[in-house]
C-alpha cells in the first residue's frame, strides 16, 4: 500500500490566517469606538443645535428662553407668570440634560466675561442674543461653541484648528 498525499493547513498557515483575521477585527473595532475627538465634537454638535432651536423657539414664541450651564450638564429657562426664571416646560428637546460621559464645560462666557453660577444666557424674541462661547473638553479632545449677536452657532474643534 503505497501513502496517500494527506490534505489540510500546516500550522503556520493556521496562524498567518488567525493573525490576519485579529488585525482585521481590531481594525473593526478602531472604527466603531468613536475617540474623545469625536465624542466632544458630537456633543458639541448637539448643544449648538439646541442652542440654535432655543433662539428660534423664543421668536417663535414672542418670549425670552434662557440657558444656564454645570459642568456636567445644562438647563433651558422660561419666564413664568409671576416674571420669575422656571425651568422649561412644554417642549421635549428643550428638557434638562446632561453631556455625554466624561465630557465637561469648561466655560461658557459671555460677551467675554464668565457666568457666575446661576446666572444665564438669554435668548430674545427679537432673535438676538450677547455673542458667547462655551468650551467642552473630553480628556486632551477640546471643542468650542460660539454664538454671534444675530444668533447664528458654530462649532470649532480642535481638528478644524489643524486644516
Amino acid at each position: 500500500m503505497g501513502v496517500v498525499g494527506q490534505r489540510g493547513f500546516t500550522l503556520i498557515e493556521i496562524l498567518v490566517v488567525l493573525v490576519i483575521v485579529g488585525v482585521m477585527v481590531g481594525l473593526v473595532g478602531v472604527r466603531l469606538m468613536p475617540g474623545d475627538d469625536r465624542v466632544v465634537a458630537n456633543e458639541a454638535q448637539r448643544l449648538a443645535l439646541l442652542l440654535e432651536q432655543t433662539r428660534d423657539q423664543a421668536v417663535a414664541s414672542g418670549r425670552p428662553i434662557a440657558f444656564s450651564a454645570e459642568r456636567d450638564g445644562y438647563r433651558f429657562w422660561a419666564l413664568d407668570e409671576d416674571n420669575q426664571w422656571a425651568p422649561y416646560v412644554g417642549d421635549d428637546l428643550l428638557r434638562d440634560r446632561t453631556l455625554a460621559s466624561g465630557v465637561r464645560l469648561l466655560a461658557l462666557r459671555v460677551n467675554q466675561a464668565s457666568l457666575a453660577a446661576g446666572e444665564r444666557l438669554l435668548f430674545l424674541p427679537s432673535g438676538s442674543s450677547a455673542p458667547f462661547t462655551a468650551d467642552l473638553a473630553l480628556n486632551a479632545a477640546h471643542a468650542r461653541i460660539r454664538g454671534d449677536s444675530l444668533g447664528r452657532v458654530r462649532v470649532e474643534t480642535q481638528q478644524d484648528a489643524a486644516e
